[in-house]
């Protein structure tokens, strides 16, 4: 994908899951998102956001989330976000409020 990020994506249970490794930032946010909507299947009732293995996550790939649920939304389908509650993102995501926009789970189960 990136020098910075890697994106992976399979199905389960009709639900799109699509894990980023690696960094997100202004230099590949949009190269990111690009890639998890090209992965993202039409017939998922839902994209599945992981992480886990997301090492650094700027403003910028905030924003990318943000508009990536918009996105999602005019398709009918709902974007969730997978982050352990140890991860250093969570905080950058509830200081921006994202949680009260876009569902965040512990694991992906």
């Amino acid at each position: 994908m990136t020098a910075y990020a890697e994106v992976d994506a399979w199905m389960s249970k009709g639900v799109q899951v699509v894990r980023i490794s690696g960094e997100v930032d202004l230099t590949n946010a949009v190269e990111v998102r690009d890639a998890i909507s090209h992965l993202a299947s039409v017939d998922a009732t839902a994209i599945v956001v992981d992480l886990t293995e997301t090492a650094y996550l700027d403003s910028s790939g905030i924003a990318m989330l943000f508009r990536l649920a918009e996105r999602l939304a005019h398709s009918r389908q709902e974007l969730r976000v997978v982050v352990p509650p140890d991860s250093p993102l969570r905080a950058a995501l509830e200081l921006t409020d994202l949680p009260h926009t876009i569902p965040v789970q512990h694991t992906l189960d």
